[in-house]
Parts: structure tokens; C-alpha cells; sequence
């Protein structure tokens, strides 16, 4: 998890959606305020003052070069995509697997079945 001298709100972006897993209902459990558009999407939203802090602290401990401002600004954005379901899914816990190079076969497969 390397990130550039200065990385762009992209590279902020990708960190937090790869390297972040944020549950969207503890999320919305959380939530103090928030708003939506005409289009039902979340656009704006407020948290209680001690989650806001978690929330700041667990974003800076993934980006702890990078100015608090543009690290708030891009964790804003990554928590709007996760209450309005653009988040990363359950996957993330998933384990991942290294895939390694099927052995070929050297001889004609028994007929039968046995």
C-alpha cells in the first residue's frame, strides 16, 4: 500500500475502496443527518461528532502523508459510495486465492471410469 509523493483524489479513492471496509448498516446506524437528491442517491451527510472522529482517524491511518483536507474530502466521497450502495461488497473478506498452473496430463485417461 504505496501511495505517490501526491496522489491525486483517484488514487485516494482506489486506496480507500481496496484497502477500507466500511459496513453500509453500521454506516447508516450512525448516521446523525443526510440528505437525498431528486434522483434518491445520498448526496450529503452528517455524522455525531465521536464517529466522525473514528471515521477521520481510520481514513488518516491509510493515507498518513497526504493532507488531513483532501483526505476528508475523498473519505466523504468513498462513504457516499458505500451508503448508496457503490461500496465494495461482501467480497472483501473473501479469501484470495493464488491460482496455480493445472497439471496437464502425461497419459490417456482409464476407459470405464475406474
Amino acid at each position: 500500500m504505496s501511495l505517490l509523493s501526491d496522489p491525486s483524489v483517484f488514487d485516494l479513492l482506489n486506496l480507500f475502496r481496496h484497502h477500507w471496509f466500511l459496513s453500509r448498516d453500521w454506516l447508516v446506524s450512525n448516521v446523525a443527518s443526510a440528505q437525498r437528491t431528486d434522483g434518491l442517491s445520498i448526496d450529503r451527510v452528517e455524522f455525531p461528532p465521536m464517529v466522525h472522529t473514528h471515521l477521520m482517524r481510520c481514513a488518516i491511518k491509510l493515507a498518513p502523508s497526504v493532507p488531513t483536507a483532501k483526505v476528508k474530502r475523498v473519505m466523504f466521497v468513498y462513504l457516499l459510495e458505500v451508503l448508496n450502495g457503490d461500496g465494495p461488497e461482501s467480497s472483501f473478506f473473501a479469501p484470495h486465492r493464488a491460482r496455480m498452473p493445472r497439471k496437464r496430463r502425461t497419459h490417456k485417461p482409464r476407459e470405464g471410469g475406474v
